[in-house]
């Protein structure tokens, strides 16, 4: 139950995040909020049902008749405008937490660097144009990048989960893990919960996605058609005289203009192909994965199971920084047991081609104690890598330590030459999904791309490191080739940095995983190779 003291603290800080003036003291706080608080949740509910009741339509409209009398409320709208103090700072929390932590991903910028934000994961007929080099299924795609189908169609998976199908001739810039922009032709979108907030932008409209399926059309600059499939979608036309956002459900149409926004008739015909099941070409993916369970403890090792690999069972060896050894460590997890760590044990596994530079996902369940000490945050797992490029270094994945770089709880990750920060809170009590996907990269300027993901949800990307010392470019002999689990890792060894917290089913994949497959492992947990390729939201 919220006190009237904390409605007046949301109050300060949503209006903060709706003005747009919030600061990263405030972010973290209100971050706290809705890691913490259910009440938030239950006014979500609440404002939910009052903003169906107001976006219900009188009676339908005639043909090319303007549609502004029929502009539903938005939902920032309906904050500002029709709902007191108290409420709307609950409503903000609660719209805060669907679109995730920080501003909706729709507002964030594209990528630096032209980082990999998308991949081209089915074909079906396709047909480039001639200004482009042709694409190859499971191709990378940059930020900016723009894909120019003649004919055909293309599917396009962004790292955030959302999912396009282009059908030719379509021309298409994939700005960032959460935005596209259509420049010209059809396109389906299928979004995922993971991805809420995804935006599909053309010149006269940007759709948000509130949980849905949508078709855009652009036939020509200016005009742009729009049908929803399944769920809702708010509209925000582009236009010099209405710019008033617009709030469309299953089997809504309609057509944006320079000139206005109109309902019109016969629309669905233009989305027949796009809409209908594509048998795609994909990606064979000759998938290789371990997972440690942690149900039980036989000795002091835990049994590691292979898929599609030759590395045999890599069991991973318990070992202790005191000389009172360990007991059982197994406790109740997510799927069964779990390791508990508790800032003295640690644990390694033989892992032949970890330090190798490859494609790599790590995935696993992670609890960390509420008041876990600072000095608890390395490393949940860890391995070392002996790259030319990057120098010979270890890889940690923990949670952030340091307030100066972020928030102090996210998920960490360290690799020579950058780090990615998070923003969801892991320092909660909670049971977490964490995964972290690294890719090498030509790009001299940022070799290793980077991806994290925090229950199913991209949560936050590479960036290049501070200049920093020497690095070594001899490979390293001594802890190379092995997974650490539980400690920060250093050239000769475990370092005295423990991890303190419980782990559950870790999983390694010596591929990069799709934002789908990283999904399909988290809900199903097991090892689906034959079906991760074909995986769908």
């Amino acid at each position: 139950m919220l006190t009237d003291r904390d409605i007046l603290e949301l109050n300060e800080l949503c209006s903060a995040l709706i003005d747009g003036r919030l600061t990263e003291l405030q972010k973290e706080r209100l971050r706290w909020w809705l890691a913490n608080s259910e009440s938030a949740r239950r006014y979500y509910a609440r404002m939910m049902s009052l903003s169906a009741s107001l976006h219900h339509y009188a009676s339908e409209m005639h043909v090319e008749v303007p549609a502004t009398a029929r502009h539903r409320v938005g939902f920032r709208q309906l904050l500002k405008l029709l709902v007191p103090a108290a409420t709307v700072a609950a409503a903000a929390v609660a719209f805060w937490l669907v679109f995730g932590s920080g501003l909706s991903p729709v507002r964030q910028k594209a990528t630096k660097h032209g980082g990999y934000v998308a991949q081209l994961t089915g074909v079906k007929d396709c047909r480039w144009e001639s200004t482009i080099a042709p694409l190859a299924v499971g191709a990378m795609l940059r930020s900016g990048q723009q894909i120019e189908l003649a004919s055909g169609f293309a599917e396009v998976t962004f790292d955030s989960g959302a999912q396009l199908v282009l059908e030719g001739p379509a021309k298409l810039e994939v700005a960032s893990p959460w935005r596209a922009v259509l420049h010209a032709g059809t396109l389906k979108a299928n979004v995922p919960p993971e991805a809420l907030g995804f935006a599909v932008k053309c010149d006269v409209v940007e759709v948000l996605d509130l949980g849905t399926e949508f078709s855009l059309r652009v036939d020509k600059p200016g005009v742009a058609d729009l049908m929803v499939l399944k769920g809702q979608v708010e509209a925000i036309p582009d236009t010099p005289t209405d710019r008033e956002e617009i709030i469309l459900t299953q089997n809504e149409v309609r057509r944006f203009t320079r000139w206005g926004v109109y309902v019109t008739p016969d629309v669905e015909q233009k989305f027949a192909k796009v809409v209908e099941p594509i048998p795609f070409e994909r990606a064979s993916k000759p998938l290789e994965l371990v997972n440690w369970s942690f149900d039980e403890l036989v000795g002091n090792l835990f049994q590691a199971r292979s898929f599609g690999t030759g590395l045999g069972s890599p069991d991973a060896k318990v070992e202790s920084a005191s000389d009172w050894g360990f007991l059982d460590q197994c406790v109740n997890g997510v799927f069964g047991r779990a390791l508990s760590l508790d800032g003295e044990l640690y644990a390694k596994a033989p892992f032949k081609g970890i330090s190798e530079r490859r494609p790599l996902t790590v995935m696993f369940w992670v609890r960390v104690p509420q008041d876990a000490p600072l000095w608890g945050a390395y490393a949940m797992v860890a391995w070392w890598v002996n790259n030319p490029k990057l120098g010979s270094r270890p890889v940690h994945i923990g949670w952030n330590r340091n307030a100066n770089e972020g928030p102090i709880g996210v998920l960490r990750t360290d690799y020579a030459g950058g780090y990615a920060l998070g923003t969801t809170p892991l320092r909660d009590g909670r049971w977490h999904h964490v995964a972290v996907v690294l890719v090498p990269s030509p790009d001299p300027t940022a070799p290793l791309s980077a991806k994290q993901y925090v229950d199913g949800r991209l949560d936050g990307e590479g960036k290049p490191s501070p200049p920093g010392g020497a690095m070594s470019t001899e490979p390293n002999t001594v802890v190379s080739n092995t997974l650490w689990i539980g400690c920060r890792l250093g050239a000769t060894g475990p370092r005295k940095d423990r991890f303190v917290g419980e782990i559950d089913e870790l999983w390694v994949a010596l591929e990069a995983l799709g934002p789908h497959e990283i999904v399909k492992i988290m809900r199903e947990n097991r090892a689906v190779i034959g079906e991760l390729a074909q995986a769908q939201p």
